[in-house]
């Protein structure tokens, strides 16, 4: 398009825009209205003018090449985006609710729902252009700062030696082993206990009921400690840590 036509199409966003302050800042006072809707409809009215010339006065200043002109322009955009935000602000508050139907309005004002559209004006990237940058610049060294993080995490864990884990697998086993032993040293003295108490409560050794259960008791004892060794036994040797058939592959734990 010529230049001309953007100047026209500022001239006539501001016709546009003085004709709507007219209308807003009027001396003639009015009445207030007590229809809710048709108060809601005056607000999407101004809202629905309101865009349509921000579009233009965006359009018109994307193509301006006077920077007098620009400046002007974008002083007179903030000020329709700032009224923009305050019918915005009252059509919520009257309807509670973000979104509105305003296809009568459309349909009065001759326009399509493409018109309801507002644009992202472009000036605000060309002015922030160096802002964005700079952020996309702290973004990027926060991102290679947590990959460098998650590389060191990642090569600090160690891989064990073969002895190493033989010396951890042994540390295990005596551990466990010597749980065991207290286990087993414990039901000695439980068993003394009860022998002592058996013999200050009178009860007579040459009782056989009594003597046969304490035989089979302490023998059924022995049997199962013989057989609990000997699992040990197999399976130390089966881990290498034992001395079994190949004693020069054995690791002694004691």
């Amino acid at each position: 398009m010529a230049r001309s036509t953007y100047n026209l199409m500022w001239n006539d966003a501001h016709l546009e825009l003085e004709n709507i302050l007219i209308q807003e800042t009027s001396e003639k006072p009015h009445s207030p209205e007590k229809d809710r809707v048709v108060f809601f409809q005056q607000l999407a009215t101004l809202y629905v003018r309101y865009i349509q010339i921000f579009r233009r006065l965006e359009t018109a200043y994307d193509q301006m090449a006077h920077p007098q002109k620009r400046r002007v322009l974008q002083l007179v955009l903030d000020g329709v985006m700032g009224r923009l935000v305050e019918l915005k602000n009252d059509m919520v508050e009257k309807e509670f609710s973000e979104y509105h139907y305003m296809d009568d309005i459309i349909q009065d004002l001759k326009l399509t729902p493409g018109d309801l559209e507002i644009p992202t004006p472009r000036y605000f990237i060309r002015e922030r252009a160096k802002v964005l940058q700079e952020r996309a610049k702290m973004l990027s060294r926060i991102l290679e700062k947590m990959e460098k993080k998650e590389t060191i995490t990642v090569t600090a864990v160690r891989t064990l030696t073969v002895e190493e884990a033989i010396k951890f697998i042994q540390i295990a086993e005596r551990a466990r082993q010597g749980r065991l032993r207290a286990k087993f040293m414990k039901e000695i003295r439980e068993n003394e206990e009860k022998q002592r108490l058996f013999k200050e409560k009178g009860i007579r050794n040459s009782d056989q009921n009594e003597a046969a259960v304490q035989i089979q008791r302490f023998w059924k004892g022995f049997i199962q400690r013989k057989k609990t060794k000997r699992e040990r036994d197999d399976e130390m040797i089966f881990l290498g840590m034992g001395l079994g058939g190949h004693p020069e592959t054995a690791i002694a734990v004691w």
